[in-house]
């Protein structure tokens, strides 16, 4: 029987969220018995790559004429790969932009383009009048008459209604969040050695909002550490207001952690504070660790995760206050999880939504 093969196409492969789902849904493809190939548009592979699936860089360099240059070379390396194979990919997954406008022209019947962030968050950030206009008509330009998938039906409202695509299909195919890898991972040693502790993981990025997170932890008053786990621009100023609200001796920065399982699982409560997500992969990882959550009801993901009697824990949007109320609620009187309901995250029940794209 001659085995299907898939295509994946992304920027590169970096340690963040898109990276990292890329290469989850890649290695179930594996575990499949698909043939998998991996393109990255930019010579950036910091992701450990297992050896079953075949990895190849275009090596983009930005310059005159880069992206006509590069598109060209693309699509000659797609072609060359189908020749090496034998046969032609069953699917094609692209994932974030550059790599979908490299892709764009390339003749196939079964290519999807993956969206795994709320683009006008970040497309329109300090943009407006004319500037905002022409961002807007330029994403249009690039994601119209394309087959889409959003990891979350807010970015795809986002992507339709605020930025006005109007694709060929879309539609949203959750996160895969690989229960059996991350507990045996979360019971190697903890590095954090604080006692009880709350946690954050992400980026220092100001999407994330650890401004309001450090305020609102201040309120709550409560006799514990808060534990910052990540790294980014903002490095430096959350590093002032720290010490504007004078929380030296109780926040601890981590810096990036590699394996960040052990610090979310001995925590007595993850907090997301952001004013935006695509997903959110870190509660559900957080839930099916048992720690309890309370987030941010931010655009988009939050309360598509947490549902239910989940819903309770969260909260407004940039507010200190309520914020602050509910982390002390939930540190002081934590809530059973129904471990149940993250079972819709899970590979194998991700992994039916993308191999009928193949069948289809």
């Amino acid at each position: 029987m001659q085995t299907k093969n898939v295509l994946f196409v992304i920027d590169s492969m970096g340690i963040g969220g898109a990276e990292k789902v890329t290469l989850a849904i890649a290695k179930s493809f594996v575990q499949n018995n698909y043939g998998v190939d991996l393109i990255v548009c930019d010579n950036a592979v910091l992701l450990d790559i297992p050896r079953e699936i075949n990895l190849h860089i275009l090596d983009f360099k930005k310059s005159f004429l880069d992206y006509t240059k590069y598109r060209r070379k693309l699509h000659q390396m797609i072609n060359n790969l189908i020749e090496k194979n034998g046969c032609d990919y069953d699917l094609i997954l692209v994932a974030l932009q550059k790599a979908t406008k490299l892709v764009s022209g390339y003749n196939h019947p079964n290519i999807y383009h993956c969206i795994h962030s709320t683009l006008s968050q970040t497309a329109f950030k300090n943009r407006t009048g004319l500037k905002r206009f022409f961002k807007k008509r330029t994403l249009q330009e690039i994601y119209n008459g394309l087959n889409i998938i959003t990891v979350s039906d807010g970015v795809k409202d986002d992507l339709v209604n605020i930025i006005g695509v109007k694709p060929k299909s879309i539609q949203t195919i959750y996160n895969p969040i690989d229960r059996e890898q991350i507990i045996p991972l979360a019971s190697e040693p903890n590095p954090v050695q604080e006692g009880d502790y709350i946690v954050h993981v992400g980026r220092f990025d100001p999407a994330k909002r650890h401004d309001i997170l450090l305020k609102a932890f201040a309120l709550s008053d409560l006799d514990t550490k808060l534990v910052l786990v990540g790294d980014g621009s903002q490095r430096d100023k959350i590093i002032g207001w720290i010490d504007e609200l004078g929380l030296h001796d109780k926040v601890v920065l981590t810096g990036f952690v590699h394996n960040p399982y052990p610090i979310i699982k001995n925590a007595k409560l993850l907090v997301l504070s952001s004013e935006y997500e695509g997903f959110g992969n870190v509660i559900v990882e957080a839930l099916m660790l048992n720690t309890p959550v309370v987030s941010t009801d931010c655009k988009s993901g939050p309360n598509e995760i947490m549902t239910g009697a989940l819903a309770e824990y969260l909260v407004p949007v940039n507010d200190v206050e309520k914020l602050s109320l509910m982390m002390k609620k939930v540190y002081t009187d934590a809530y059973t999880i129904p471990l149940s309901l993250m079972d819709r995250f899970l590979p194998e029940t991700i992994m039916h939504s993308y191999i009928n794209l193949v069948k289809s």
